[in-house]
């Protein structure tokens, strides 16, 4: 599935929560822009706004033979290399610096970026010269991106969140290969298991942030069943939503599926894919039995960039439905976000 890079980066930005600070950060691609170069886009600009603001400083310890005392006297160090007598002394204090752990990755990411070979010649140049004026930061690379969770940022570095994200993302793409060394950009867009946790990130963080109708979370249902055991209770896998939207009047169960294809062909025939249809009228029917006063629907949707359809189902007797729907992420990404937020409005009464 070919997604426009600008779109992946909406993505992106809903997934890590993070659209606010996307927006001290606005970055438009290129028509010939990979994700690596708008990925590189972002890290440039926002590198030079951090750079105008100033870095991110904390005090770090430094250890110095000095003249005159500062900070904590090692005595012992200055007694065993027999430093006193030459009224010298080694010393240890806290300076305010910039080689801090925010600045270090980002360095590292730049470092990382001018090594990747298919990287645009003018991003090239701009990432070198960022990657100089951080000189009073150590090049320390990164051996696991692990690293990346251990960054405690506060208020004064809160907008380092943005970059830091991108820098992980670019470390966890830019894969040095086993044959000739050289970093090739993976492309996450093309791993199903990554961006099928991407898209149901963004969709339950946009509309955690674009309405105000629905409390918006991941829910876990309750089976409507009475084991007749511990070890039969053990057994029973959980019932989780992917997006719970919940409101006075209404409730709605969306089921995010990233699939290439939201049909499937049966005897040449396009058929809704069983197993996806199952869990949702499985979410529907226990989440109504919890709560009886409101009516439940059920919405499994798939991404898609060519076409798009949508379609109901009345469960017979009762006010709940289900649906299956596609979102075009081929679109202006402000369409995305329209088709979203159309998917909220109520459905009307069916006339047969």
């Amino acid at each position: 599935m070919s997604i426009p890079v600008q779109n992946l980066y909406h993505l992106l930005t809903y997934a890590w929560d993070q659209l606010e600070e996307a927006k001290t950060v606005a970055v438009t691609a290129e028509p010939s822009d990979s994700l690596l170069d708008l990925l590189t886009r972002v890290l440039v600009q926002g590198t030079t706004h951090i750079l105008k603001c100033g870095l991110a400083r904390d005090y770090v310890p430094e250890t110095e033979l000095t003249g005159r005392l500062r900070g904590k006297l090692l005595l012992s160090d200055s007694i065993r290399q027999q430093t006193l007598s030459k009224a010298r002394a080694w010393c240890t204090y806290d300076e305010l610096s910039h080689d801090v752990p925010v600045n270090r990755l980002l360095k590292a990411t730049l470092h990382h970026l001018l090594t990747a070979p298919k990287l645009a010649g003018k991003l090239r140049w701009e990432v070198r010269s960022l990657y100089v004026r951080l000189a009073d930061v150590t090049l320390l690379p990164v051996s696991n991106v692990r690293v990346f969770d251990t960054v405690k940022l506060h208020r004064h570095t809160a907008y380092y969140r943005l970059l830091l994200s991108v820098c992980q993302l670019i470390h966890e793409e830019v894969m040095l290969t086993q044959q000739n060394g050289e970093r090739l950009f993976r492309g996450f867009s093309g791993n199903e298991k990554q961006m099928a946790t991407l898209f149901e990130r963004f969709v339950r963080n946009f509309y955690r942030l674009r309405q105000k109708e629905f409390a918006v979370s991941a829910e876990q249902l309750t089976w409507a069943l009475t084991p007749d055991s511990n070890a039969a209770n053990d057994l029973l896998p959980q019932m989780r939503t992917d997006v719970s939207l919940s409101a006075d009047t209404r409730k709605i169960i969306l089921d995010c599926k990233y699939y290439k294809q939201a049909l499937k062909t049966h005897y040449d025939k396009e058929k809704l894919i069983s197993g996806h249809l199952y869990q949702l009228y499985a979410y529907v029917q226990h989440a109504r039995l919890q709560d009886l006063a409101r009516p439940v629907e059920g919405l499994l949707l798939y991404p898609a960039v060519n076409s798009s359809f949508q379609h109901t189902y009345s469960l017979n007797g009762t006010p709940h439905h289900l649906r299956v729907a596609t979102l075009n992420l081929n679109q202006p990404w402000q369409q995305v976000e329209n088709d979203l937020l159309a998917l909220l409005t109520p459905l009307q009464p069916y006339k047969n």
